[in-house]
This record gives C-alpha cells, sequence and structure tokens, in this order.
C-alpha cells in the first residue's frame, strides 16, 4: 500500500508541476507575440499549449523512474530551452529560421498527437508507442524540437542562447538514454527497438 502511494504521488507530481510551468511559460510565447510581432511566437504558444493539454490528461504510469538523476535529465531537458530570448534582431537566416520553425513545430505537434496521453517529463512507461513518426526515431518529438531550435537560434543568434541550447541538448540526450533505460524492461519495447534503429536523427544518432 506505501509502495502505491508513493508511485501515485510521483505521477502526480510529474504531471503538475511541468504543466504549470508550460502554462506559464504558453503566456510568456503570448506576451511576446504582442510585443515583437514575431508569429512564430504563436507557434510557441500552440506547441507548448498542447504539452499542457497532454501533461493534464494523458493515462497513469505504469512505471516511473525514481532517479533524481533522470528526473533532473527530465526537467533541465524540457525547460533550460525556455530560457532563450530573442534578439530582437532580424538576422541575414531570419528566413531560413523561420522555415525551419514551422517545419519543427509541425513535426514535433505531429508526434505529441500520436504520443497522446502517453506524454510525459521524467523517464517512465506510460505505454509503447511505436506508430506515425516513432517509425523514423524513436524520439521524433525531440527530433522536432531540434530543428525547431536549430530555426530559432538562426534568427536569434546570440552567446547566451547558443550557451542554453548547448547545456540544454546535453540533458536532453542523457534523458533519451534514461527513457528508453526504463521502457527496455518492456518486452514491447525491446520488439521496437529492433524495428526503429535511430534514437534522434536518421542516419547518425
Amino acid at each position: 500500500m506505501k509502495g502505491f502511494f508513493s508511485q501515485r504521488l510521483l505521477s502526480i507530481l510529474a504531471r503538475a508541476i511541468p504543466a504549470s510551468y508550460f502554462a506559464v511559460a504558453c503566456i510568456a510565447f503570448w506576451k511576446n507575440f504582442l510585443s515583437t510581432g514575431k508569429w512564430t511566437s504563436l507557434f510557441w504558444m500552440v506547441s507548448e499549449g498542447v504539452v499542457v493539454v497532454l501533461l493534464v490528461f494523458r493515462r497513469p504510469s505504469i512505471q516511473v523512474s525514481r532517479s533524481p538523476w533522470d528526473w533532473l535529465v527530465g526537467i533541465a531537458g524540457s525547460f533550460l530551452v525556455l530560457l532563450v530570448r530573442p534578439t530582437g534582431e532580424a538576422g541575414a537566416f531570419e528566413a531560413a529560421g523561420s522555415a525551419l520553425q514551422l517545419v519543427g513545430a509541425g513535426f514535433q505537434l505531429y508526434g505529441k498527437v500520436e504520443l497522446g496521453r502517453s506524454f510525459g517529463i521524467v523517464a517512465a512507461n506510460r505505454g509503447v508507442v511505436s506508430t506515425g513518426p516513432y517509425r523514423l526515431v524513436r524520439h521524433p518529438i525531440y527530433l522536432g524540437y531540434l530543428v525547431t531550435h536549430a530555426g530559432f537560434l538562426l534568427s536569434n543568434m546570440s552567446a547566451r542562447n547558443v550557451a542554453i541550447y548547448g547545456a540544454a541538448y546535453f540533458f536532453q540526450v542523457a534523458r533519451i538514454f534514461a527513457e528508453e533505460r526504463i521502457l527496455s524492461q518492456d518486452g514491447r519495447y525491446r520488439e521496437y527497438l529492433r524495428s526503429v534503429r535511430y534514437r534522434l536523427i536518421p542516419g547518425l544518432f
């Protein structure tokens, strides 16, 4: 009984804390759109708004990692990227950056919709999904974010943004390994690993 309530508490915390933070981020993106007029801020708002909905209504976790490291990489990998800031100047790669943000936002939204109620921040088993973009790579949402972040960086190049993204993707890669370690305890996921070779970037990683 004690173990049940402990697992239940972890599941609630893993849902409520990030959902609240992403809701605040959505408000910030809306304010940024109003002040700068950058339509890409609206895409960010919609994208992270979907995260809030998925977190609130996701299905109960079969297993949630209790490792402090796994919680750290999950939280840092998700939230550090929200610390980047627009430079306020149109750079030479503004058009290319905006296009990448659009493509990346669309792809990661596709991944989120396909993952549905299995979405989460901390490494856990909330059910194995192997359809849609999950046939291409094991972590299509992260691939979509990678493309989006690359586009944002092209449009908003600064030492601060480069440093934040560098730190964020250190944790994001660690997060990938943490998630796969937990999910690999499920026979269905081990079968999925045999059919989808690449984690994040087709042909590379």
